[in-house]
């Protein structure tokens, strides 16, 4: 019980809080769960101060305190009796912590990874910042000043709002979320960015840098994919290839010197697409290829001309994928053509996201 105490009566205000586009489901039982840091707790604790801290009971089981204690369900259910808690949290939580879990008007999890606890649950997936949401987090700055800030900041939340150097507060995000073994593993993970990569090739690459079986990396890497931190694209051109994709461009870029712009570009489109769970295969190197046929192809500094004649050679790959439109993803450059029956259109980066929040 005392352990239940010292969480009672912590405080949990936060002083600062940008607001997400997401909120808390009005579900009576809810499970909140994203990537590292993507500000599931913050969300969470925004969403209390709407409430008497005095019918709150948020308790985070990462706290140092849970080093060398542990509590019971039936002690939590007694003190939510004794205390009339109404709003229950669990941050941190593994799923498998509780046999059963407490029974209260509202329970919220939060953790990195999804969990299916049936039909009684509302969930919600938190992402990392789309570029939506970096922008508004901005104070001041041009849409070319923002956007270039986006490309150097990445989409980390706490990134977003820092004037402290990236490099250092990646260094801190890594070190407080990942252990040593899987600090090594992201950095092959961010060296394979964007290419087409096996879990054997991963493994064969990481063994000769360092001391790892084969077992443990192949458990860190599906560890990693229910955690949001990577995720393997189908290929619709080779069903066999999958494309890797790190969860945060700038990061990638920040653990290795393979992720030159273009890379990073093409990321930071594939990851929008994700945000804004839009349904996609790659087509091949360069593209992507949605359910509702439309391509889209991360091209940063290629001219009207040049894409034109590469096009007229891919052209066969278009009809027999049945693509209705390309879009072109650029830095700055806009223009249209059209190819017999298919549409083709270059938008800056941010308005063809602007056009994705819009569907």
């Amino acid at each position: 019980m005392e352990l239940l105490e010292y969480f009672y009566d912590r405080s949990n205000e936060i002083t600062s809080y940008h607001q997400r586009k997401f909120s808390i489901p009005e579900a009576e039982n809810v499970l909140v769960y994203g990537s590292p840091a993507s500000g599931k707790s913050s969300l969470v604790l925004d969403y209390l101060m709407n409430f008497d801290p005095e019918v709150v009971l948020y308790i985070d089981f990462r706290d140092p305190k849970f080093q060398f204690r542990d509590i019971m369900e039936e002690d939590v259910e007694g003190f939510i009796e004794a205390n009339e808690i109404e709003i229950l949290v669990l941050d941190h939580y593994e799923h498998d912590y509780f046999e059963l879990l407490p029974t209260v008007e509202k329970l919220i999890i939060v953790t990195d990874s999804f969990y299916d606890y049936g039909e009684t649950f509302g969930n919600l997936e938190l992402p990392l910042l789309d570029y939506e949401e970096f922008f508004s987090f901005q104070k001041r700055g041009t849409e070319t000043q923002i956007f270039n800030l986006f490309l150097r900041q990445g989409t980390l939340p706490q990134l977003a709002i820092q004037t402290t150097p990236k490099e250092q507060l990646f260094q801190n995000f890594i070190r407080s979320h990942f252990n040593l073994s899987e600090q090594k593993l992201l950095n092959v993970l961010a060296h394979f960015n964007g290419s087409t990569v096996t879990t054997f090739q991963l493994y064969t690459y990481a063994k000769e840098r360092y001391k790892i079986s084969k077992d443990l990396i192949y458990k860190q890497i599906n560890n990693f994919l229910e955690r949001n931190i990577i995720s393997f694209i189908p290929d619709a051109l080779n069903p066999k290839h999958k494309k890797l994709l790190f969860f945060d461009f700038a990061l990638a870029k920040y653990l290795t010197l393979t992720q030159g712009f273009p890379k990073q570009f093409d990321t930071m489109v594939a990851l929008s697409l994700k945000k804004h769970y839009i349904l996609f295969e790659a087509f091949g190197i360069k593209g992507y290829l949605t359910e509702q046929k439309d391509l889209i192809v991360p091209a940063p500094f290629e001219s009207e001309e040049s894409f034109w004649k590469k096009s007229h050679g891919r052209f066969a790959n278009y009809k027999k994928a049945a693509v209705k439109k390309v879009y072109i993803i650029t830095v700055t450059a806009q223009y249209a053509f059209r190819i017999e029956n298919i549409h083709f259109e270059a938008l800056p980066f941010y308005e063809w996201v602007v056009i994705n929040n819009e569907e």
